[in-house]
């Protein structure tokens, strides 16, 4: 099923095993690895539409698309339809193209969610639908939204938002099983997303919605058992792509083998050249492929030596040398996570968290929206 493509208006998406709007991450290099291992969709990071009227730099950088890219969505957030509808038209006086447009109404970072915006919209279902109204006047794409079933356990609106979303035209919905103030070892609740689905199905009436579920998918066990729980047409892939784009095949392939090392190093060393020729060679692509680095280098013996190795390095040639000299150690069919007990340890450190919640610093295109 999750192999079968489908339509987003007049968009077809090859396949339902989609990449996440990964704040900090999502740039185009990381976008075309993720796509050629068999992503259906992926997006650009969250932009603020408060901020949007502004343009600079910072937006040009991360509105850019490669010219291999199949498809490209964009994910923007605000806390009023006004603000919203005035974010999107200037989007898109920009000129790259984009397919399809999402709202975000789950991002938990604070200084997102105290103007008002990402998971904060879940508190008030009639402005979540207000929102995709505003979307829709305002743009031609298709209009999606991802949300969170609440804001805190006491006030799961996961119910009500959907029924509003779906009144509302959303094409789309994703549904990430947990609510904002919840940690990422706090558990998926599958119940909720599944609520909501039902909910969403039952106010949109002939009008047919896409229905995507987004938590702890880090395997192919953990796709499948977010299709069994839930009933969801397809999954959205977030942290479990974090140094395992090889996921995307994992899925798609019903497979659970992970790369061998020479197959693991031909993908990372595909990401470096895409990644030198988005940001140049240099101290400020070197710095920006470190977190990648981190995740990319676990699941072989000696990995964590590594990973302290290359953590400074500050040109992408000094990053290439380390790796095949890494490689260059071990048989090159060796198998990545053939303990899996480094599977798990690995999968217990989030460093993603800590960017996005510790140090509140993962969206890069929101402190433009003061």
């Amino acid at each position: 099923m999750l192999n079968s493509p489908f339509q987003l208006g007049p968009v077809t998406i090859p396949n339902r095993v989609l990449l996440s709007p990964l704040a900090g991450v999502s740039d185009v290099p990381f976008r075309r690895v993720c796509q050629e291992l068999g992503a259906g969709l992926g997006y650009i990071e969250m932009l603020s539409a408060a901020g949007l009227p502004y343009g600079g730099r910072k937006l040009d950088e991360l509105v850019a698309r490669h010219p291999e890219e199949p498809l490209l969505g964009v994910q923007v957030t605000g806390a009023t339809p006004e603000i919203l509808k005035t974010g999107i038209e200037a989007l898109h006086t920009h000129p790259v193209k984009m397919d399809t447009l999402d709202l975000n109404m789950g991002c938990p970072v604070k200084k997102v969610v105290k103007r008002g915006c990402g998971s904060a919209i879940v508190k008030d279902p009639v402005n979540a639908g207000n929102l995709v109204r505003a979307a829709r006047e305002a743009t031609d794409l298709p209009v999606t939204t991802k949300i969170r079933i609440g804001y805190n356990k006491l006030n799961l609106t996961v119910k009500e938002v959907c029924s509003e979303l779906a009144k509302a035209g959303t094409t789309m919905l994703i549904i990430h099983g947990r609510v904002r103030e919840d940690s990422y070892s706090d558990p998926v609740q599958y119940d909720q997303i599944k609520a909501g689905f039902d909910a969403a199905r039952h106010a949109a009436g002939d009008s047919n919605i896409w229905m995507i579920g987004n938590g702890n998918i880090f395997d192919l066990a953990s796709a499948r058992r977010m299709v069994a729980e839930t009933g969801c047409d397809g999954v959205l892939i977030s942290r479990g792509c974090l140094g395992n784009p090889w996921i995307f095949k994992q899925v798609l392939e019903d497979s659970e083998v992970h790369p061998n090392l020479d197959e693991w190093l031909d993908v990372v060393m595909r990401h470096i050249d895409y990644h030198e020729e988005f940001y140049t060679e240099g101290r400020y692509a070197a710095i920006r492929f470190r977190k990648h680095l981190l995740w990319y280098v676990s699941g072989f013996p000696g990995s964590r030596a590594l990973r302290g190795e290359i953590g400074n390095l500050d040109r992408m040639s000094q990053v290439r040398d380390a790796l095949k000299a890494y490689a260059a150690t071990l048989p090159s069919d060796f198998p990545r996570y053939g303990d899996q007990n480094e599977y798990k340890r690995t999968h217990d450190y989030d460093p993603k968290f800590e960017m996005d919640r510790s140090h509140d610093r993962g969206v890069e295109y929101y402190e433009d929206a003061e």
